[in-house]
């Protein structure tokens, strides 16, 4: 099927490319797209971008391996679940996937299965309970310690009874008492990745502690923290008000004001602080991935995470970087094929399993 993208073929590629990419994906007809980005016009289009995009950006080589930066425009209207639903689209690409739900527990005992948010409450009888998104409620004991677990291919989003919001991303633990009623701080610890907006108490500061003996201390504020157990780094950024980050190698904490990043080595023990953008470090509450440079065995393991699949990456693409955004509704069948398109790089799906080589 043809498509009016011919009329753009002429126009100059500047700083805007983005813009123009985006104008003639809104300018197709809102059914049978993928098919219709297989027309000429529209590829000869995205041609000259990808090449204007190259002789833009600097291909650098570092001193361990040659580390080769490809960029790719992942610009896109969102699709409604009825049109591509993600699940449906990876069970026809012959991808076995977990409908594995978020759990809530006490202790280690699993005690109810929770959709996408849920919220502390006290009650006027001074009784603590868990509210879920469907409005059910599980009355706690105070002292009650309490687990959340976030499963691949999901977010969840929960306030604590402080008033404190937490957005947690794919694949994350979260521990936390029932109240913090009687404790002189607030104090929970999360493996993995979440988004804290904490409630102001100067009474009683809030603690963060993750994994390594590492840990984030704010009266109130909003910062997101990275904090994966299979991940190079920690990372921490601070969004509005003040924190303090301790390791247990430093004597001092480090603080950290908005718009700053501290990022700790979980091998080397080295960190390292700057100042970075930070709205694309809480994108993906919104459902969106945000990659700058990132390594593809790096990216794989956040689409991984992301969709509760498995890809695996050939050992010669190992240094090969892309930038770019990725709404979570388009799917991982239109990703790779971006990612293929944009590169040398062919994917095929075997036992399940989707392969990079």
């Amino acid at each position: 099927m043809k498509t009016n993208a011919g009329k753009y073929l002429k126009r100059p590629i500047g700083e805007n490319e983005e813009e123009l990419l985006e104008e003639i994906w809104n300018s197709l007809p809102p059914v049978e797209n993928d098919d219709q980005m297989l027309d000429e016009n529209y590829r000869n289009v995205k041609q000259r971008i990808h090449k204007h995009t190259f002789r833009r950006r600097i291909i650098y080589i570092s001193s361990s391996a040659a580390a080769v930066c490809l960029f790719i425009l992942l610009l896109f209207s969102p699709e409604s679940s009825e049109k591509s639903p993600v699940f449906a689209q990876l069970n026809d690409m012959g991808i076995s996937i977990s409908e594995q739900k978020v759990q809530f527990m006490i202790g280690d005992s699993i005690v109810a299965n929770l959709n996408t948010s849920a919220r502390m409450n006290v009650n006027p009888n001074a009784k603590t309970t868990l509210q879920s998104a469907t409005g059910e409620e599980i009355t706690l004991q105070e002292e009650t310690p309490l687990k959340i677990y976030v499963p691949a291919g999901k977010r969840f989003d929960l306030e604590l009874t402080d008033g404190t919001h937490v957005w947690l991303n794919s694949d994350t633990w979260l521990e936390y008492p029932a109240t913090f009623a009687s404790a002189k701080e607030r104090r929970v610890k999360i493996e993995g990745e979440g988004f804290f907006d904490v409630k102001p108490d100067a009474t009683k500061p809030f603690h963060v502690e993750i994994p390594g003996g590492e840990s984030i201390r704010v009266l109130g504020t909003s910062f997101n923290v990275s904090a994966y157990s299979d991940n190079e780094e920690n990372i921490t950024t601070l969004v509005t008000g003040k924190i303090e980050y301790s390791l247990p190698t430093r004597t001092e904490a480090i603080a950290l004001l908005p718009n700053e990043q501290v990022r700790v080595n979980k091998t080397t023990k080295g960190v390292t602080k700057n100042e970075v953008n930070t709205s694309e470090f809480a994108m993906w509450k919104e459902g969106i991935l945000y990659f700058n440079n990132e390594k593809l065995p790096a990216l794989a393991k956040q689409l991984a995470r992301m969709y509760g699949i498995e890809i695996k990456v050939a050992e010669k693409y190992n240094d090969t970087c892309f930038s770019g955004m990725i709404r979570y509704e388009r799917g991982i069948d239109y990703i790779t094929k971006l990612l293929t398109t944009t590169s040398n790089i062919t994917c095929s799906i075997e036992n399940g399993i989707i392969h990079l080589k």
